[in-house]
């Protein structure tokens, strides 16, 4: 009986311990090699990724950072060309964190102008979708299902297909499953060219090492076995998220904004205006902003809230970019010879003292942080005429301190929504 009881115990001791030695199954599967990924003459920041058997291509910014980041491999097939790569992301992908797969592109530089094509993972809805990219222009044409919704760690296989008459079909599967699920077809034939083909990421500080490619395999001279669906050729509508997104604010807002130009005394043919400087290379999103009023003490005595007009359109600036406030956009463009792209008209654009006062501007949540601040004041200008002249910023990436200010330059008495003058 104790023979028994101790042979008893012992099987049961060894099935414990070899369950133990077991990696749970979703640290197997990331141990899986893949050496035909990591082989890849990869180029272009390469310094932003870790790039391995183990791994594939994982983003891995050493800035800790929010930016962008890209990789690219020569590849010069369009046509009669098959993709396919894995994509894990350790989060749910918005309008702040997403990916690229660029199938061709005529730059190595992904981040600028170029002709080419790419499949986008995640953005405004959660899904993936191809795209066409003509300079700095997109054009959806095709969007699949949102297979990502709801899912914070999505792991998915990608299949992309361009035949010899320039029909492309793209296909999905999530890793737990064992067949691609075909999502879309479109015909383009407009781009015939590349260079390479690579991966591009957006993401904020928070995302900095989320992003994962792998198994990553580039076939031409494929004979697909696809055949044309019955109206392949209309691109799809822009994707619009199904309820409006509020885009994520970075980990750090100090001066992601910087205030630019301020007209607090104008002409009587002109209005008031606020200009904003994105410093960054890459755009910010954001649904809405906070423009304090405040006193010398730094005491809040009015608040605005900076959002578009339409509540389902959020504030984008472009990197390097500007955005200028005031409550008449028209009044702006006809004085100062705009073409109006930069300027957001508010209703309630608040009413800037010519005796000079302090602004801030903060992030809309309910804790609001606190972006950027500035003066404005008849003895920073350097002109002694100040009726109908914007103090506009010497130096627009450097702080907003008075120093750094003086009487705008240009004829029309400012700059709303252009560069300086």
């Amino acid at each position: 009986m104790k023979i028994c009881k101790a042979c008893t115990f012992l099987s049961i001791l060894i099935i414990l311990l070899y369950s133990c030695a077991l990696p749970p199954e979703d640290e197997k599967e990331s141990l899986e090699p893949d050496s035909s990924t990591s082989e890849l003459p990869w180029t272009g920041e390469t310094e932003k990724f870790t790039i391995n058997t183990k791994e594939g291509v994982h983003l891995n910014d050493p800035q800790e950072d929010a930016g962008t980041a890209y990789v690219t491999i020569p590849s010069s097939s369009v046509r009669s060309t098959r993709w396919e790569f894995g994509v894990r992301l350790t989060f749910n992908p918005s309008a702040n964190n997403y990916a690229r797969f660029y199938l061709a592109s005529s730059s190595e530089i992904l981040s600028g102008d170029l002709n080419g094509y790419y499949i986008q993972i995640g953005g405004t809805k959660d899904n993936v979708a191809l795209y066409r990219q003509n300079g700095n222009q997109s054009k959806l044409l095709a969007s699949g299902r949102e297979l990502m919704k709801g899912n914070n760690s999505p792991k998915l296989f990608i299949k992309v297909e361009c035949d010899a008459n320039g029909y492309w079909t793209f296909w999905t599967r999530m890793e737990s499953e064992t067949e691609y699920t075909k999502e879309k077809q479109i015909k383009d034939t407009s781009i015939t060219k590349s260079i390479c083909c690579g991966i591009y990421c957006v993401y904020t500080k928070s995302r900095c090492d989320g992003f994962t490619f792998h198994h990553i395999q580039l076939s031409d001279d494929v004979i697909t076995s696809t055949e044309p669906d019955d109206i392949p050729d209309v691109p799809d509508e822009p994707d619009k998220p199904d309820t409006p997104e509020s885009p994520e604010y970075p980990d750090n807002v100090r001066n992601m904004l910087l205030f630019n130009e301020v007209m607090y005394d104008n002409a009587k043919d002109g209005a008031e205006y606020i200009e904003f400087y994105n410093p960054a290379d890459q755009d910010i999103t954001v649904k809405s902003l906070r423009l304090f009023k405040m006193r010398a003490t730094g005491e809040i005595f009015s608040t605005t809230i900076l959002k578009q007009e339409d509540e389902n359109t959020n504030l984008v600036i472009p990197g390097k970019g500007y955005i200028c406030f005031t409550h008449s956009a028209t009044t702006l463009i006809r004085k100062h010879k705009v073409d109006g792209k930069s300027i957001t008209e508010i209703s309630k654009f608040p009413q800037l003292s010519n005796d000079g006062g302090y602004l801030a501007l903060a992030t809309d949540e309910e804790h609001p942080r606190t972006i950027d601040t500035c003066r404005f004041i008849d003895w920073m200008h350097d002109t002694s005429v100040t009726t109908g002249i914007s103090l506009e910023k010497i130096s627009p990436e450097l702080p907003s301190l008075n120093k750094n200010w003086h009487s705008s330059r240009n004829d029309t008495g400012g700059t709303p929504g252009i560069k300086n003058s």
